[in-house]
């Protein structure tokens, strides 16, 4: 069988999630799954797993697929007929369609079903599906574990530094380190490559060119006042963020200023993040050698 074009209703059908509020959530087993991801738990569903969820109010495209039954937030659609095709590789396509574009809401993001299901797509057959999802969900796994180990290597090293914090020096931040700006790069100017790209949410994205040299620590300078992440490889990034030039191991420097330091909103509008008042806060050393030991 060939791959055909075909409008995405005649895919899958939409149908807008079930509204229910904190206080009407009772404990148990089953997510109740929103634009943003599963936020809690509830002692109902409203739809078989496996199922596929997407977000409609917000944060608009985002796509989960559910292995339990679930409830699916107001603020989400969810498949309510694959139409025979198969589930996980439905879940892989939505992603492919930049569902965030077709954006109608005034103020708030909103998602239109009707609008997706007038997106045109290339359907393969139903065995080719299954191949194509096995291949991308064995990917996916391989992440996950990864992820999982990743955290707690991460807590690992929270616990080790914490450790070695003995306050013996205290000097400021400006005394230590400098913040870089970032620079401006819009989304239809990255050209697709190997570097990530960081705002103040994280990576947003990849680059055919960086900007730093990695190893290195990012600190969320707009929107989310003073994020901070850590890239092991060369980056690119915004002009949202800030990154950290020192002569102290970056590797302490990434922990202290994620886990040890508050940075404070200084605008009213967008939030922002002082320069100048970041590096006034206080860091506490321990010797050069602890830090070169850690």
């Amino acid at each position: 069988m060939k791959w055909e074009t075909i409008e995405i209703g005649n895919v899958l059908t939409l149908q807008r999630g079930f509204d229910i509020t904190k206080k009407e959530q009772k404990e148990g087993e089953y997510p109740v799954v929103s634009s943003s991801g599963i936020q809690s738990f509830h002692n109902d569903f409203k739809v078989k797993g496996e199922g596929v969820v997407i977000g409609r109010k917000g944060t608009l495209g985002t796509c989960y697929f559910l292995k339990q039954d679930f409830w699916a937030h107001d603020t989400t659609l969810y498949v309510k007929d694959f139409k025979g095709n198969y589930r996980r590789f439905v879940y892989y396509l939505l992603q492919t369609l930049n569902l965030a574009s077709l954006d109608v809401g005034s103020s708030n993001p909103t998602l239109n079903r009707n609008h997706v299901h007038k997106l045109k797509v290339t359907l393969p057959p139903l065995q080719t599906q299954r191949k194509i999802a096995s291949i991308l969900s064995a990917y996916d796994d391989l992440i996950e574990n990864n992820l999982k180990r990743i955290k707690l290597l991460e807590e690992k090293a929270l616990c080790e530094y914490k450790l070695i914090v003995d306050f013996k020096k205290t000097e400021t931040l400006g005394q230590v380190l400098k913040l870089n700006y970032g620079k401006s790069l819009s989304a239809d100017n990255r050209k697709p490559g190997i570097y990530p790209v960081y705002g103040s949410s994280g990576a947003v994205g990849f680059n055919e060119n960086f900007l730093v040299k990695g190893p290195g620590v990012i600190v969320g300078r707009k929107g989310n006042v003073g994020t901070v992440f850590w890239s092991h490889s060369d980056f690119f990034l915004i002009d949202t963020v800030y990154f950290v030039e020192s002569k102290v191991s970056l590797y302490f420097l990434y922990f202290n200023l994620k886990h040890s330091q508050h940075f404070d909103n200084s605008d009213a509008a967008v939030p922002g993040l002082n320069r100048n008042s970041a590096l006034s806060n206080n860091i506490h050393l321990p010797s050069l050698a602890t830090i070169k030991g850690f």
